[in-house]
């Protein structure tokens, strides 16, 4: 259902921004789905007004063997606590990581690294994420059947070994050096406008645009601040222009990145569909919630949360350190953190129910 909350969200941007103006968009427009999310508010209301106890949980708490401190007996019991820490170290964390890389890193990388159109983003990672969401379910009967441990390790190991070949693959299917302009596919102009705040300077604009044979289409703006007595100066030197540039893709390059990103979809499931029974049957009953509450959303909220901005740093400081896969280089936080929960998990976790002190 995460999975399916982040399609359904696509599917409310895509119909936004198609009834919308790109000016209407970017002016007021973006706040629309903010605002539809306004009614999950209710939904998960009611969802959870309505919800009833697990059977063991019930019969607990009848028979009066609920934990009256939960939080002490959760993390002021060592032996507890070292599989509240097992748990987060194990299979949590890596799990996070491999969650926010299949889906929001993946999203990132395909508009600010790739620059593909935002709206194709936006339609390819519906088309994945409904594809490979009923792995999950999937995931989680294999899971049934094999342990926990066995699928999640699995997926772990996969992705760790397979995502600098994917987001490889990814970046060079858009390799626009190898492609070839159409016959008058080249269009170029340059308009110049008053600053908005200093009105002797002008900002100019050099826009271009290429259409390829393949029938991908580029379209560039460099945007340079100048001043009556040339560039403006940032440090003794011209001031950089500003960048923008936009890639809308062909058919084939669109297919290819669907199944590119359906396949870190596929490594999602393998982590997340077992994780909530693993993490379920890890605790005894009186301080189940509490217990697994804690590995789960640090594994998620902190470990998978800074991946962005991690990734976001790494790759930044490889481009400006001129790296020549500077691409590739966020990558190294989620194959590090999952590598670590995976020799953790390998060593220290069992296949089965722990059943400890119960």
């Amino acid at each position: 259902t995460a999975t399916a909350g982040l399609f359904i969200s696509l599917i409310i941007i895509l119909i936004t921004k198609s009834t919308l103006s790109s000016e209407e968009f970017d002016n007021w427009g973006w706040r629309v789905p903010f605002w539809i999310s306004i009614l999950m508010v209710g939904v998960s209301y009611i969802i959870r007004k309505n919800m009833k106890e697990s059977p063991l949980f019930a019969k607990a708490k009848s028979e009066g063997k609920t934990s009256k401190n939960p939080l002490k007996e959760s993390f002021g019991n060592k032996f507890n606590f070292k599989f509240v820490l097992l748990a987060l170290f194990g299979a949590a964390m890596g799990q996070g990581v491999i969650w926010y890389t299949g889906q929001f890193y993946a999203m990132s990388f395909l508009q600010k690294v790739m620059n593909i159109e935002s709206a194709q983003v936006d339609k390819l990672m519906a088309i994945a994420l409904l594809m490979g969401t009923p792995f999950f379910v999937f995931f989680g009967w294999l899971s049934d059947k094999v342990g926990r441990k066995a699928v999640m390790m699995t997926g772990m190991l996969v992705a760790i070994l397979a995502y600098r070949p994917i987001y490889e693959k990814m970046f060079n299917s858009i390799d626009l050096k190898s492609k070839t302009v159409a016959e008058s596919g080249l269009v170029e102009k340059r308009t110049a406008k008053v600053h908005d705040k200093i009105a002797t300077d002008s900002l100019i604009t050099f826009h271009k645009e290429l259409t390829y044979t393949d029938g991908t289409f580029m379209k560039k703006d460099s945007i340079i601040h100048w001043s009556p007595a040339g560039p403006v100066m940032k440090d003794g030197k011209p001031e950089k222009p500003t960048v923008t540039q936009t890639v809308k893709i062909n058919t084939d390059t669109n297919i290819l990145l669907i199944l590119l990103v359906f396949v870190q979809v596929i490594f999602v499931t393998m982590v997340y569909g077992p994780i909530a029974a693993f993490l379920v049957e890890m605790f005894p009953v009186r301080i189940r919630y509490t217990s697994m509450s804690l590995p789960y959303h640090i594994g998620n909220g902190v470990f998978g949360g800074l991946l962005p901005a991690v990734a976001t740093y790494l790759v930044t400081t490889g481009k400006e350190a001129g790296h020549a896969t500077w691409y590739l280089e966020g990558l190294w936080y989620p194959i590090g953190v999952a590598s670590v929960c995976l020799l953790i998990g390998l060593f220290y976790l069992k296949n089965k129910n722990n059943n400890i002190h119960d």
